[in-house]
């Protein structure tokens, strides 16, 4: 009977000039979102791999200079993409892509793709992530608004009813029918924007990617089953289907169109980013806070004077203008440490507000297990910055330590290419999502939430309309 049930459902939707209609537009939704993912991505890593050449080329070959000089003249780290942001690009437009890393200066990354985009910015972010995030339960409510409310109407529930088929048959019929349109409608347009998506020219950088494309499989599988599962109940909480579609529209558009709006809006007004010219004038601040802290330079410079046990400044073996130098260098990481720190912590409270959100919004909880299973969310910038400070200060440490060495009392010692080549290139594996997944527990949590209530709310309404009608 179960089978016959869902055979019915099937053909239901096949005959259906709506379903077949929003199958085209959910199919042409995702080539179009894939097809401007996939271009911008790698436009993104095309940019990067030319601009990667650039600056190794005019770092090699800068002529002779002061290797502090050099620190000062600098290099960029660039911020690869991963293939999987063509997916879902998550924060890769807004977040700066590129780190000056100068001497005695933390720089903030720079080059963000939506401070060029102006009012093009909402279509060009238009991704099959989007489109499953939050188009896809508007498709999903449209085709299943009257799973159980239009049988009532049409008098068919009551005659399953009377052939002695229970309700949770009658449920599970229901589901999968749901279940088996969904597959028809969601199907394509999900394999014709993996597709699509996985052919960008971008590097594999992340070290786990075979595993997160499997994460992100089960998570939309599940968010599609959750949403299925609840249109089904409410269809069957309401006797027609009329009222049914007023609820899951009116649902959809506070829950997933109102929700996310808001609580960002109210994230960005409790905690307020900085403006650039505080940020910078702390950073400037932080750079040359060991210059008028007289009592360290008198610090640093007894102790080289004891290490090599000398009297003088004059009688040292080393440059000491190169060694005090990178003094000040170490003096202020604990400063911009600081200074980032209460950045992530403002960063933290944003996303409070939004995973409070989230509670609300299901699409909020996807989204950002998503992004942080794609590789482009807060956690993985953060790891890029981080990685690109450690390489900041190592290449720093090079340049003072081969002047302290060298320079000795020369007031115009200049290193050539050969240090110059010393220098490698900036590059950056991101964390495996299992070293970062607790991250993401209150996101997987809500998520959880959200499925097993959809299921169990959908049971109970099938059940309470089966009794109603039986009685």
């Amino acid at each position: 009977m179960i089978s016959t049930v869902v055979g019915k459902e099937i053909k239901t939707y096949l005959r259906s000039g709506v379903f077949l209609s929003l199958a085209v537009a959910m199919v042409a939704l995702a080539v179009a979102a894939a097809a401007l993912s996939t271009q911008r991505i790698a436009t993104f890593e095309r940019e990067r791999i030319a601009a990667e050449a650039v600056d190794r080329d005019v770092w090699d070959g800068q002529g002779e200079r002061n290797p502090h000089a050099a620190a000062h003249f600098a290099r960029y780290a660039f911020k690869p993409v991963p293939r999987l942001a063509a997916f879902d690009p998550g924060v890769t437009d807004h977040a700066g892509i590129a780190l000056w890393m100068e001497a005695h200066y933390q720089n903030p990354a720079v080059f963000r793709r939506a401070e060029d985009l102006g009012d093009a910015g909402r279509m060009a972010n238009l991704s099959p992530a989007w489109i499953l995030q939050y188009a896809a339960p508007l498709f999903i409510f449209l085709i299943l608004f009257a799973a159980v409310a239009g049988e009532r109407e049409a008098g068919t529930l009551r005659q399953m009813a009377m052939t002695g088929l229970r309700p949770e048959a009658v449920f599970t019929a229901k589901l999968l029918g749901a279940g088996a349109g969904l597959a028809i409608i969601l199907a394509p347009a999900l394999i014709v924007s993996t597709l699509m998506t996985s052919n960008v020219q971008a590097e594999p950088v992340l070290p786990d990617g075979g595993a997160r494309i499997v994460g992100l499989s089960i998570i939309y599988i599940a968010y599609a089953a959750a949403i299925g599962a609840f249109a089904v109940g409410v269809s069957a909480f309401f006797e027609e289907k009329r009222n049914a579609l007023i609820a899951l529209v009116g649902f959809w558009a506070v829950s997933f169109m109102m929700v996310p709006r808001l609580a960002g809006s109210i994230a960005a007004t409790a905690y307020p980013q900085p403006d650039a010219s505080s940020l910078s004038k702390e950073l400037a601040d932080a750079a040359s806070a060991a210059r008028g802290d007289e009592a360290y330079q008198e610090e640093i410079r007894q102790a080289v004077l004891t290490e090599y046990g000398v009297e003088t400044v004059e009688e040292l073996p080393i440059n000491y203008g190169a060694y005090s130098l990178q003094k000040s260098e170490e003096y202020a990481h604990p400063l911009f440490e600081a200074i980032y720190a209460r950045l992530d912590a403002l960063h933290d409270g944003q996303e409070r507000i939004l995973k409070s959100a989230s509670m609300v919004s299901p699409a909020m909880a996807v989204q950002k297990l998503s992004a942080g299973l794609a590789g482009v969310d807060r956690i993985h910038q953060q790891a890029f910055t981080a990685a690109a400070e450690i390489h900041r200060r190592e290449t720093v440490k090079i340049l003072n330590d081969d002047l302290k060495l060298h320079g000795g009392g020369q007031q115009n010692y200049a290193a050539g290419e050969i240090l110059w080549r010393e220098i490698k290139d900036f590059t950056y594996t991101p964390p495996r999502y299992k070293d970062i997944a607790s991250n993401y527990a209150f996101s997987a949590f809500v998520f959880a939430f959200y499925l097993i209530g959809s299921f169990f709310f959908a049971a109970w309404s099938v059940k309470r309309a089966h009794q109603r009608i039986a009685s």
